[in-house]
């Protein structure tokens, strides 16, 4: 995790401090464990509390267990274990209970917090060249292509990145969802995401991003990973042609 983000979790901590106060976990008198649940959300300090500790938490919140306040208060330590790829539950699960609990009509601050979190989040996937990030990278990008507000603002971080992580990223996606994307004509996630799919199409094929692959190549050439690089130049170079 880069320091950018390590300065925006502390930030979350401090905007949500205020809701320590009125987390009441009530929740669904139908679950004979709801206070077993609460115990041990209650036996550790937030900072301390794990994603197994969450889990439970994050599927529920809003819905059955726990209302706006208590999903506030935890949620700085679930989006930290996020950016540590130990999101409770799922990632997409998390980001389903912002807009459940109507995050846009909160506070400024604290939209910023997690607009901010999202946007940096974004960047130090790009820049992760671990294994669980190529894991992971699918999934954290469809959220935050359906999730975060400025697309476009997403497309820029991911061109101008120049670390080669954020290539590998790139080529090992379209390897993976060139179908959906130019055949079936959306982004792949949980609800088929359509509504920025031309866009994104239009910038895979765009002579910026074929020459940043070309390059990578070039580059990379006596790697593994050079034919994986030199199949996602054809495929964008053909997508292109066939969108002319």
């Amino acid at each position: 995790m880069n320091e950018s983000l390590r300065i925006i979790i502390e930030k979350l901590y401090v905007t949500f401090a205020k809701y320590q106060g009125l987390s009441k976990l009530e929740g669904s008198i139908l679950y004979d464990d709801l206070e077993k649940w609460n115990r041990r959300l209650r036996s550790k300090k937030l900072r301390e509390l794990t994603d197994e500790d969450l889990s439970v938490f994050a599927g529920k919140v809003i819905l059955t267990w726990g209302d706006e306040n208590d999903f506030r208060f935890y949620l700085p330590r679930m989006l930290e274990l996020t950016a540590e790829f130990k999101t409770p539950y799922d990632i997409w699960i998390l980001y389903s209970r912002l807009e459940d609990a109507n995050w846009e009509t909160w506070d400024f601050n604290e939209q910023k917090a997690i607009n901010d979190f999202t946007i940096e989040l974004w960047n130090n996937l790009l820049n992760d060249n671990s294994e669980k990030a190529e894991m992971e990278f699918k999934d954290y990008f469809h959220v935050v292509a359906c999730f975060y507000y400025d697309f476009s603002q997403m497309l820029d971080v991911w061109e101008a990145n120049e670390n080669f992580a954020s290539v590998k990223h790139l080529a090992n996606y379209i390897l993976e969802e060139r179908q959906n994307i130019f055949d079936n004509n959306f982004i792949n996630s949980q609800v088929k995401n359509t509504k920025n799919v031309e866009q994104f199409k239009a910038w895979l094929t765009s002579d910026k991003i074929i020459e940043k692959i070309v390059k990578a190549f070039y580059d990379n050439e006596k790697s593994e990973f050079a034919e994986r690089l030199s199949w996602v130049e054809r495929i964008l170079t053909n997508a292109g042609k066939n969108n002319t």
